[in-house]
């Protein structure tokens, strides 16, 4: 989403925000973090776990009396397909996320305390609250709590974003240490198991995102040199419930990769198409870098093969800094040029050019040698690619000359390289 996009919403639930309810203190919308955003608070008690990030309570000045559907601010569990205490059912990892959350709850004898930085804000009709549990005598964020164990996936709030820089950076830590859903072999011995599988989101496409939704897309690669990768019945999904599943015959030849777009188009030749009319990321800036997203890939058992998410908050490093140099040529056969710096050869596929609000990602089989360069040429038909020279396709020039910038970067807003000139700076 586009930050004027997401400064309108923000603007439409400003509106809908109505002075502090009846009932309602102030307080911290995270109560382990004193200091942080300040949110209205209520009290409750809670009637039945729904699932994993749903619960039904009594929340007194919240809402029209009777029971409230509470969906919980930040965190994303897998989809339970029955509800019913005794015949609960659903993906793997659904229930381990349930009952996680029904034993915190146990152990706060259901007393809940419920908070939101605006009284409306809902999803599918239920309220959208933080909620906090009080074990060893504090309050203790129930959020935080599961995104910690990997048994939800981190789900960024547009107006609700009280939780978006913290949660973020304890889900990135979850999947380095490979807990919950993030351990690739939790629900059982998977097809292919063990097989080296990469994935990778472009989550801000060039112009306006709601204009060019096949400007985002997913790459997975298969970096088995031997094997083909089959991927009938897995799937692709951002944090939200939108999920692109790979039809019968789909497969990842060898050291290649496939690409799912955004948008509406024919499957074939290596290319599938979600068929989305709106975009299915959210995009990061530097002015507001606790927006983000991920990008997953589940095999059809239900385990995570493959995951991404952006922006990178822990362990931001990345083999390639230090080995890049980058030049620009704005002017007539505008160019960018990526220079091998280093000892060992580079496979670029894994990496996006940026020259704002412009990117080019580069084809399979982009391999950088020490010392060898290759050059980008902004406009030219990517059919006449050759081993030294790409064409970018674009119909006209886009470097300004009077000063500009370009970056390489992995996909999950790593910095590799920068070069500016003019008026620009990195």
């Amino acid at each position: 989403m586009s930050r004027a996009v997401r400064l309108s919403l923000l603007a439409v639930v400003a509106t809908l925000m109505a002075p502090a309810p009846a009932g309602a203190s102030s307080g911290p919308c995270i109560p382990d973090y004193a200091h942080g955003a300040q949110c209205h608070v209520w009290k409750g008690k809670v009637r039945y776990v729904d699932d994993g990030d749903t619960l039904d309570a009594d929340v007194p000045g919240d809402g029209l009396g009777g029971l409230l559907r509470v969906r919980i601010i930040g965190v994303q569990a897998m989809e339970q397909t029955s509800y019913r205490a005794a015949q609960r059912a659903g993906d793997c990892h659904a229930l381990d996320a349930t009952n996680r959350l029904e034993q915190l709850v146990k152990k706060s004898k259901g007393k809940i305390r419920v908070a939101s930085l605006y009284p409306e804000s809902r999803s599918r009709g239920r309220r959208l609250r933080s909620i906090a549990v009080r074990r060893g005598g504090r309050w203790r964020d129930v959020g935080r709590i599961l995104v910690s164990e990997g048994l939800g996936l981190w789900w960024p709030g547009q107006a609700e974003d009280a939780t978006n820089a913290r949660y973020s950076v304890l889900s990135q830590k979850a999947a380095a240490a490979h807990r919950g859903l993030f351990s690739s072999s939790s629900c059982g011995i998977g097809p292919n198991e063990g097989q080296p599988i990469g994935v990778w989101a472009q989550w801000d496409a060039d112009g306006s995102d709601m204009d060019n939704v096949n400007g985002e897309y997913v790459k997975i690669r298969n970096y088995d040199p031997n094997n083909w990768l089959p991927l009938d019945g897995w799937y692709v999904r951002d944090s939200s419930l939108r999920r692109f599943t790979f039809p019968p015959g789909s497969a990842v030849a060898p050291n290649s990769s496939v690409t799912v777009y955004g948008g509406e188009g024919e499957n074939g030749s290596g290319d599938y198409y979600w068929n989305l009319t709106r975009p299915v990321f959210d995009n990061a800036t530097r002015d507001n870098p606790d927006v983000g997203d991920g990008a997953y890939l589940f095999d059809p058992q239900g385990d995570l093969r493959a995951w991404m998410i952006y922006p990178c908050k822990i362990a931001c490093t990345n083999p390639a800094q230090g080995q890049i140099a980058l030049d620009v040529q704005p002017r007539k056969d505008e160019w960018i040029s990526i220079t091998n710096t280093g000892g060992s050869m580079l496979d670029l596929e894994p990496y996006v050019l940026k020259t704002p609000p412009y990117s080019y990602a580069f084809p399979g089989g982009t391999v950088l040698g020490p010392g060898q360069t290759i050059r980008v040429h902004t406009e030219g038909d990517p059919a006449e690619d050759g081993a030294t020279d790409k064409y970018w396709g674009m119909t006209g020039q886009i470097l300004n000359n009077g000063g500009d910038v370009a970056t390489l970067s992995t996909y999950n807003d790593i910095q590799i390289a920068c070069t500016a000139y003019g008026s620009k700076s990195c």
